[in-house]
């Protein structure tokens, strides 16, 4: 009876130690299928708000590239057209004429003995002529270009016997500007002072007048100065007379050092008369008393 008390206790102890379980075991749950499919759904949104952000800035990129290149484009038509009109000789002759092309009303200008005006190279025969024409499309747009004829063609022309047509592959062409949706140039008559279409006057036009539109829709209105005219005489020359220092003179300006028309040489003015006398009249001196 004397290890019964160790026996008991051995028990408790053993029993302290021993671990249960349980006949259910508690095992931690996955995501379901609502779960995966929402979280799918989350992540395309995103995907598709990412893809969209990037499409949006590509498409400006590129509309703001187009942009750029039809300004450029419409400013270097421009300003060939503005260089060209001011360095038409005086001597030059301007024809404007508009055709009926599918409907519409697109002009023609011709420039007899241009020298280097309209030209894409260098100064052109006096017996040759270059035209600025517009010819349709498909599609409905313009297309603006130069188109350069030789002595028979232009003496043709001069002759009025000359028909238009289309630029075919025989023709030398030069393509200026494409997809235009509005070209109109008109002159403006110094009798009048109305703009006018059609151009057949030996008197010089005193300005051009360009409405420009591309396909993008931007509207331009362009004023051109054109030289007056002036008679080319044997043995003349037209280039502008140049001062000391370097610049050219005003019209009618007699360079200093060259006689005037005429080879009678100015009479030079008396110092001792005031800038108002009379530079013919006699400097009588008083009398002595």
């Amino acid at each position: 009876m004397t290890n019964a008390p160790s026996t008991a206790s051995a028990v408790t102890e053993h029993s302290s130690l021993t671990i249960r379980h349980s006949p259910f075991r508690r095992v931690r749950p996955g995501f379901t299928l609502l779960e995966i499919i929402i979280a799918l759904s989350v992540f395309l949104i995103i995907i598709a708000g990412v893809f969209a952000i990037a499409k949006g800035a590509m498409e400006l990129s590129e509309d703001l590239t187009t942009s750029q290149e039809r300004a450029m484009t419409r400013q270097n038509f421009i300003e060939f057209l503005r260089s060209s009109f001011r360095r038409i000789p005086g001597d030059a002759e301007l024809l404007l004429a508009v055709e009926n092309q599918r409907g519409s009303y697109v002009p023609t200008l011709t420039v007899f003995n241009g020298g280097d005006a309209f030209s894409p190279g260098p100064s052109l025969p006096p017996d040759t002529s270059v035209e600025l024409f517009a010819q349709d499309m498909p599609g409905g747009a313009l297309r603006i270009g130069l188109r350069l004829f030789d002595s028979q063609q232009t003496n043709t022309m001069r002759l009025g016997t000359y028909k238009r047509r289309a630029p075919s592959k025989d023709d030398v062409v030069l393509p200026l500007i494409a997809n235009v949706q509005r070209f109109e140039v008109r002159f403006l008559d110094s009798v009048s002072g109305k703009w006018e279409n059609n151009w057949k006057s030996p008197v010089r036009p005193l300005f051009a007048e360009l409405l420009l539109t591309l396909d993008d829709g931007v509207q331009s209105r362009n004023v051109f100065w054109i030289p007056p005219i002036t008679k080319r005489l044997p043995g003349q020359n037209l280039a502008p007379q140049l001062g000391p220092d370097g610049q050219p003179l005003p019209p009618g300006t007699v360079p200093p050092g060259t006689l005037p028309p005429g080879g009678t040489p100015p009479i030079p003015g008396n110092p001792n008369l005031s800038p108002n006398a009379n530079p013919n009249a006699i400097n009588v001196p008083p009398l002595s008393r």
